[in-house]
């Protein structure tokens, strides 16, 4: 069964790191926990050839790096702003960058994965590993 986001999102204030103003860094394993029991939106902002090496399943590829103008534009069109995103890039700093333009376009709940893919594959969490269609 489903946690209550609010009940979830309290649990997870209390026990991660803050970054910002409805902003959060937490660990792999409650980043896991996190994409199983709420209905979070899993952004990966790395680049197609990063995604298509391994990204985490269910992960929506909007890339931050070679369009940094278009990036909010492009969520926008896809990521609803009333429903948390939990992000992540490669080690965390395109994530965090990203998510402060998020935060700015007025979404009100990011969550960024702590140390990135390459933690979440340290930590030995699956990956999965799909050719883009663009």
């Amino acid at each position: 069964m489903k946690l209550s986001i609010l009940a979830f999102f309290a649990f997870l204030f209390s026990t991660c790191q803050p970054a910002g103003d409805g902003m959060s860094v937490i660990p792999v394993d409650e980043f896991e926990k996190l994409l199983a029991d709420t209905d979070a939106q899993l952004l990966d902002v790395r680049t197609p050839e990063e995604f298509e090496a391994g990204h985490i399943q269910g992960a929506l590829l909007v890339d931050y790096r070679t369009d940094p103008e278009g990036f909010v534009q492009k969520v926008e069109a896809q990521l609803d702003k009333d429903v948390p995103v939990a992000l992540y890039c490669r080690s965390g700093k395109r994530s965090h960058d990203a998510a402060l333009l998020l935060q700015k376009a007025g979404y009100k709940q990011l969550i960024e994965l702590q140390g990135g893919i390459l933690a979440w594959q340290e930590a030995g969490k699956d990956i999965e590993v799909k050719k883009t269609a663009q």
